[in-house]
């Protein structure tokens, strides 16, 4: 809670206190795009441009899109979008209600699951769609998104005691044993233990508690971290992940590969 209009402690303390639990509740639902749109803006360099954007001549990529990708809106960051057009990705958003069905009718090359506010366990309906697309078309997920896919996969998911916020968060990827300077947002966790260990495969760890920051699937293309990749301003560690997107978009795109 915090005021600068002189209300006393008292009264701030007191109306802190009547903020309910995050424990419970479903808001993806109430901060999602209303309908679908269409974005197609690139980063913006504001070191060589810096009235880009207001004017209309910066991050419009320049380049033809290669990858169809449908991404979730349960709160989404306007710079995850930019990274994926960087990354040569033609990107339609839809509110978060929307059904695998609907998506796999898009054609979509790839789904990208955002973060967003809440708690998990109570997003049923993108759970139920997580699970319709797994195996069908390759899945990235991030934050909320990653802890959906979590749930999707057998898993459960926990509230963290004080949560992970801020830019200065060291994980540890174990596939290339390298360490990502991270920013973070999250007051839950996929809990490594729940997950079928024959099917899912843990790729990151946050170092400072050793929980669950990135996981994939062993035979479809899935795959998900906790923190947030599109950092901005930064750090910017963890940009590679989009390239792994778009990897594993054309990988399932070539003949032979196990797309339906």
């Amino acid at each position: 809670m915090v005021a600068t209009d002189g209300t006393p402690a008292d009264q701030l303390i007191h109306e802190a206190k009547q903020i309910p639990s995050m424990t419970g509740q479903e808001l993806a639902s109430r901060v999602s795009c209303e309908k679908q749109y269409m974005w197609n803006t690139g980063s913006i360099d504001l070191a060589t441009s810096p009235w880009a954007e207001q004017m209309g001549e910066a991050g419009t990529g320049g380049e033809a899109r290669n990858f169809r990708v449908v991404a979730y809106d349960f709160g989404i960051k306007q710079n995850i979008l930019r990274l994926l057009v960087d990354h040569h990705c033609e990107v339609c958003v839809v509110p978060a209600q929307t059904t695998a069905k609907e998506i796999l009718e898009m054609g979509a090359d790839g789904v990208f699951l955002s973060n967003g506010p809440g708690d998990p366990e109570p997003v049923e309906y993108a759970v139920e769609n997580i699970r319709n697309l797994i195996g069908r078309v390759p899945v990235f997920g991030i934050c909320l998104g990653h802890q959906l896919c979590g749930l999707a996969l057998g898993g459960k998911t926990f509230k963290l005691k004080f949560g992970h916020h801020g830019s200065n968060h060291p994980v540890k990827n174990l596939l290339t044993e390298q360490v990502e300077i991270t920013a973070q947002n999250h007051g839950f966790c996929v809990d490594p233990d729940s997950l079928p260990s024959k099917e899912v495969e843990i790729t990151h760890i946050n170092l400072n508690d050793q929980t669950n920051e990135g996981m994939r699937h062993k035979s479809h293309p899935l795959f998900s971290v906790q923190y947030h990749p599109e950092a901005s301003p930064g750090p910017h560690d963890s940009h590679y992940l989009f390239t792994q997107f778009t990897d594993m978009m054309q990988e399932f795109q070539k003949p032979g590969s196990s797309r339906k």
